[in-house]
């Protein structure tokens, strides 16, 4: 193959790979706890597809499903929270991505403080990340997991 045909192989590789980005592929409001393995994004109905609109956390200390997903939580605007698995798609919104495709950088939410926004409202301890919506919500530490 010449060198010609190589770059434009690579050229055509990488804009199929942008198209393949969500066409709303910005998260909305967010946050990333200090230890900055749990990353959360409230999500539009269009951004989280089936889920349901809601607030999504992708946290490394929930044990995703099989192959590549990675473990989270979602807690949408009625109901109990519940464990989910994500892709690499469903990621991509949770952890943000700006309208030119580079990655958002999520404001840390300091222990102690308060995320608070569309009904949702998020606390940052040491010990773990609690958000609730009414009487329904969860809890995320490397120790353990609580959905209610």
């Amino acid at each position: 193959m010449t060198r010609r045909r190589t770059c434009l192989l690579s050229l055509a590789i990488a804009v199929s790979s942008a198209a393949a980005l969500p066409a709303v592929a910005s998260a909305g409001p967010g946050f990333k706890v200090p230890s900055r393995n749990t990353t959360c994004g409230i999500l539009t109905a269009k951004q989280a597809g089936s889920n349901g609109p809601g607030l999504f956390c992708q946290s490394s200390y929930i044990e995703g499903g099989a192959g590549e997903s990675m473990g989270a939580v979602k807690l949408n605007r009625t109901g109990k929270a519940s464990k989910i698995s994500v892709g690499n798609d469903d990621a991509l919104y949770i952890g943000g991505y700006n309208d030119d495709g580079s990655q958002d950088k999520r404001p840390v939410l300091r222990y102690g403080k308060t995320f608070k926004r569309g009904g949702y409202r998020c606390v940052s301890r040491s010990t773990g990340l609690t958000c609730r919506r009414g009487s329904h919500g969860f809890f995320v530490s490397r120790e353990s997991q609580r959905y209610f």
